[in-house]
């Protein structure tokens, strides 16, 4: 039996697990996934969730990768600048509260188990400290707001655009 997983809400079939090692590749559209991020949405388009889920009668571990495009602003023009998701997924799960400590989160014993806020945390991760729409960003005037990557304005002489730098 293959592993199975709901490509909208992220939530693992365990019923669909053998104990021991389970891996599988779920493709996903990003855009149909309400991913709650402030500061990040998704390209348009598929992602390909790669997960490796260690099934245990009372704990799952689930670790892996999604390879998807996110967009955020620009932090010198403000325009959408694109990013790929690079950071791990990792989690812990178990049944037992008393076997819970601060790196597993308890989930309900049901059939179905939510990895949402495990993806969620590698895209977060992901998303770069000084995101650039373009190496070469110009960003705004700093007197009216023009965006420098368009074109000169009133305000941007040689000296202004070296500063936009």
């Amino acid at each position: 039996m293959d592993m199975l997983l709901d490509p909208v809400t992220l939530e693992l079939d365990l019923s669909s697990l053998r104990p021991g090692s389970n891996a599988g590749e779920f493709e996903i559209d990003c855009g149909a996934i309400d991913w709650d991020i402030e500061e990040a949405s998704p390209e348009p388009g598929k992602g390909l969730l790669r997960l490796e889920v260690i099934y245990r009668e009372r704990t799952v571990v689930c670790r892996g990768t999604l390879a998807a495009s996110f967009r955020t602003s620009c932090a010198r023009c403000l325009e959408p600048a694109k990013f790929a998701v690079t950071e791990g997924i990792l989690a812990a799960w178990t049944s037992e509260r008393e076997e819970a400590d601060e790196t597993m989160r308890v989930y309900s014993g049901g059939r179905h188990l939510g990895i949402l806020d495990a993806v969620r945390e590698a895209v977060v991760l992901s998303i770069p400290g000084k995101p650039l729409c373009r190496e070469d960003c110009r960003g705004l005037c700093h007197v009216c707001g023009a965006n420098l990557n368009r074109g000169s304005c009133a305000h941007s002489g040689p000296a202004e655009s070296e500063q936009a730098r």
